[in-house]
């Protein structure tokens, strides 16, 4: 890492997000460590995105605005911002959100005195599109476990809202995971979540520092609409194929990459096949669409 380079990198994409997206912008910019930057892909918005972000970022340096020839879907869109990250230490920043001026700070101390940790959060609060608070959200997603297994395992008996996805995370260790993919699959942010669990500690910080805005326009409004979940993540409509079996496959291979004992990785195999076990009929319905679609039926 260069001397030029700043420790923090915020990644904000965006997509017609004009009504929230000024106030997101000033909220990362009243961070009081100033050591950051912020990277904005807009995926061809066809509202007033673009000159908001142009206009603003006129006026800070820190601010890199790329705009995409095509929406790409909110995954790979999510991924571009990190890949452009220069900083030691990243976050998302969803254009419609809101964060505490000492979010960086408290969270990038967090991860200086503690190298085992690859996310630092705060605690959450869920507001409306008008910005009144409806509730103080538990995420309850300190795992400070020393194996990686447990941190897996009770990732999922605890996940519920991925809000700390929009914490503070380390480079290093998210450039071993899949980040959010290709789109293909549906809530990736669950997946990329438990996969950062196996690198390392989620250390929670017990202030209010996170405000997720819960809108009708939001993607996580909906999660069983399967249509505005392909949509969201793949900007199109298309079925998201086999996606048990992908994702518990993922976790496989991140499993076997994982630098650990043997102990470990038959644990977290033996987790996986329980899940499997458990949504076999889940499983053997998709198998049995996609066999469906090969043959055209």
């Amino acid at each position: 890492m260069n001397r030029t380079s700043p420790k923090i990198s915020v990644g904000m994409p965006v997509y017609n997000g004009e009504r929230y997206l000024k106030d997101a912008i000033d909220a990362v910019l009243l961070q009081t460590m100033t050591d950051f930057e912020l990277i904005i892909s807009d995926n061809a918005s066809n509202d007033g995105t673009e000159e908001i972000c142009r206009d603003i970022a006129k006026l800070d340096r820190r601010i890199r605005y790329y705009r995409n020839s095509e929406n790409l879907g909110a995954a790979r869109n999510y991924n571009k911002v990190f890949e452009k990250a220069r900083g030691i230490y990243f976050r998302w920043n969803n254009a419609d959100d809101l964060i505490e001026p000492r979010l960086h700070e408290r969270c990038a101390d967090v991860l200086d005195n503690n190298i085992d940790a690859v996310l630092a959060y705060g605690k959450t609060i869920i507001i409306d599109d008008l910005g009144n608070q409806i509730e103080t959200y538990d995420d309850n997603l300190d795992l400070q476990q020393s194996l990686a297994s447990d941190r897996f395992i009770e990732f999922y008996k605890r996940i519920r809202l991925t809000n700390v996805v929009f914490g503070l995370m380390r480079v290093t260790a998210m450039r071993k995971t899949n980040i959010f993919g290709d789109g293909t699959l549906p809530a990736v942010d669950y997946k990329f979540m438990a996969e950062l669990a196996l690198q390392g500690k989620f250390i929670e910080i017990p202030e209010v520092l996170f405000y997720r805005r819960m809108h009708p326009a939001s993607s996580s409004w909906d999660r069983k609409d399967n249509e505005r979940q392909q949509k969201f993540w793949q900007a199109k409509i298309g079925e998201f194929k086999l996606p048990e079996t992908r994702l518990h496959v993922s976790h496989l291979k991140s499993i076997y990459r994982l630098e650990t004992s043997s102990s470990e990785k038959v644990r977290l195999t033996l987790y996986i096949a329980k899940r499997l076990y458990f949504k076999k009929k889940k499983i053997a319905e998709e198998l049995y669409k996609y066999i469906c679609s090969l043959f055209g039926r």
